[in-house]
């Protein structure tokens, strides 16, 4: 009996054991095909990221070079001026800096300022070493300004002529650059110690020096008789022909210098040399400048603090004598039709600058 009680018991745990088994392998295959699943579905997203960023990676190295295309390219030379300070007092000197950066394989003609820059008066100037920064050749002029004109003012910008290769000379102009020069009043607005000049004082006649004027003068005259008297009795010497004046004589050479053969590259360079000493000498002896002698940074200066010329004379003569420079030290080697225009230059100076044309433009301009 016991027996047949237990067998029943048995036959039930086992219906069970085989039930949970049954369950639990159900259960572990529905978690792995949701593992399979993810990792399928991580594989697809990885592709799909790899594919769109090997897409992107062109599109960025053509945006890339697209934006490099569209920067503006700098130019070849550039002009940049500047002051010391930005406010100064009027009849207070101050230094104008003037920096041409140019590209290594370019040419510059930097002319030579003096005289007057607008409301500026040029006291003194240099250069200093050409140096090189960023690629560039970056050549500087200074100034030494003074002014007595109160306001806002503007300095003129330089123009700079350069050329590459071959080309013509091509030109750039510098910026203006803008400067306040206060007024003295401005700066004491309640002065008050400042007072109108007296009138003329009556200075009494002194006769001492027209007494002693009077005495040489007749000691003169009596020297003269006498000498003329004694030069009577001797016979005359032939008169010596005055020299021609030096316009004439430099007129005359630049006539032979015109018709010289110019086949060769060393004879245009020696065709420079003579044409430059011909106006030199012209200058010495129209107004007693020791020109052949002094370099061209002297000789300009000396033109500006000694000698007559209106101020196109002195541009023109300054933009002869750089052009001479560049074929003489730079080894340039000109065409025709530039000889031809430095030739036009030289006559022309010569023509404008002579005692009956400055006189002519003297009455003009009364």
């Amino acid at each position: 009996m016991r027996y047949k009680r237990e067998v029943p018991f048995m036959l039930m745990t086992c219906i069970r054991v085989v039930l949970v088994s049954a369950l639990l392998a159900h259960v572990s295959a529905g978690a792995a095909g949701v593992a399979l699943a993810e990792q399928a579905a991580g594989r697809a997203q990885a592709k799909d990221s790899e594919a769109a960023a090997n897409s992107a990676e062109p599109a960025a190295k053509s945006a890339e070079a697209a934006a490099k295309s569209a920067e503006p390219a700098a130019p070849p030379v550039v002009v940049i001026g500047r002051t010391d300070r930005e406010r100064v007092s009027i009849g207070t000197p101050f230094r104008y800096t003037v920096e041409v950066r140019a590209e290594k394989d370019v040419e510059l003609v930097v002319p030579v300022l003096g005289g007057q820059l607008g409301e500026f008066t040029v006291t003194d100037f240099g250069e200093e070493p050409v140096t090189e920064r960023d690629g560039r050749v970056i050549v500087t002029r200074w100034y030494t300004l003074v002014t007595y004109t109160p306001g806002y003012l503007f300095i003129p910008g330089m123009t700079v002529q350069y050329r590459i290769g071959g080309e013509e000379l091509k030109r750039v102009d510098g910026k203006d650059v803008g400067i306040r020069v206060a007024s003295l009043l401005e700066q004491e607005p309640d002065a008050k110690d400042i007072r109108d000049i007296k009138g003329p004082v009556a200075v009494p006649f002194d006769w001492t020096p027209v007494i002693i004027g009077i005495a040489i003068l007749a000691g003169v005259i009596a020297l003269g008789l006498v000498a003329s008297r004694l030069l009577r009795r001797i016979n005359a010497p032939s008169v010596a022909t005055p020299p021609p004046p030096p316009d004439v004589v430099a007129l005359e050479a630049l006539a032979r210098l015109r018709h010289r053969r110019l086949t060769e590259p060393e004879e245009r360079a020696a065709w420079y040399v003579e044409l430059s000493a011909i106006v030199r000498t012209y200058i010495e002896g129209r107004f007693g400048l020791r020109a052949p002698e002094m370099t061209t940074e002297e000789f300009i200066h000396a033109v500006q603090r000694d000698s007559p010329l209106i101020p196109d004379h002195r541009q023109l003569l300054g933009e002869f004598l750089a052009e001479c420079d560049l074929v003489k030290f730079a080894r340039y080697m000109p065409t025709l039709e530039e000889t031809e225009r430095v030739y036009a230059a030289a006559r022309r100076f010569i023509h404008e600058s002579r005692p009956e044309s400055v006189e002519k433009e003297t009455r003009r301009a009364a």
